[in-house]
């Protein structure tokens, strides 16, 4: 199955201050690009902000070369609301069709813990209730935050995938389609599941995220018997 996620690295100011004085070490911007493996254009839309993302492996390449230049306390962050260590970059996990950084139409999605959700069944509670008594807080996404989405967060080590900070912006209760990726509460267990989400004839098939685990085929007469509820991720962002 085709991945559904691409990991970026959110370009903040302290990265773009990084990037400078290895360039003015370097010599030149022409030959910093090629000791990265990018082109001096790709170079300058970072400096200028015309490219707020960096991919994965462009920032292995690029880290060694600025790791020296991330001084405490010399950057912004690219959500401002959370402060986090300086040069310290955001880490983004997406849908590739979701929205880029900087949409004007964003708003915050409130934000609850994902122990507020442990007794949660869809059947008995609704979930605007729920966020109206336990959210405290609100924060920002990368891509549009639509009517009935929300965020959870990852206190504690809850996978082999996503880890302790990461925030997720859930898509509501909204039932997911072939190949998203969902956040599923197992009945009767303290006990949570992220997984790619399949439809095969009459069953329904949870490819968990870690790639050693093996999937879990669950009749589709019996998926609520299994699980308690499913919510599909929208965006996932690891805050430092």
């Amino acid at each position: 199955m085709q991945q559904q996620w691409e990991l970026t690295v959110v370009i903040t100011e302290s990265i773009q201050k990084a990037i400078q004085s290895a360039i003015a070490k370097c010599g030149s911007l022409l030959s910093f690009s090629r000791s990265v493996g990018v082109s001096h254009t790709t170079v300058a839309f970072w400096l200028n902000g015309r490219t707020r993302k960096i991919n994965s492996t462009v920032w292995d390449n690029l880290h060694p070369l600025i790791q020296e230049y991330l001084e405490p306390g010399s950057g912004e962050s690219a959500y401002p609301s959370e402060p986090r260590a300086a040069g310290s970059p955001a880490y983004v996990l997406h849908e590739k069709h979701a929205g880029r950084y900087g949409a004007s139409q964003n708003v915050p999605a409130p934000l609850l813990q994902l122990d507020d959700l442990k007794d949660f069944d869809p059947q008995i509670d609704s979930i605007e209730e729920i966020i109206r008594k336990k959210s405290k807080r609100v924060v920002p996404f990368t891509s549009p935050v639509q009517a009935g989405f929300f965020a959870v967060e990852i206190d504690k080590k809850r996978s082999g995938f996503f880890p302790v900070g990461t925030r997720l912006m859930l898509r509501g209760l909204d039932a997911p389609g072939d190949g998203d990726t969902v956040l599923v509460k197992l009945r009767n267990k303290k006990e949570y599941l992220f997984a790619v989400y399949t439809r095969r004839n009459d069953e329904v098939v949870l490819k968990p995220l870690q790639n050693a685990a093996e999937e879990r085929r669950i009749p589709r007469a019996e998926f609520h018997n299994v699980c308690c509820w499913i919510v599909p991720i929208r965006e996932a962002v690891q805050v430092f």
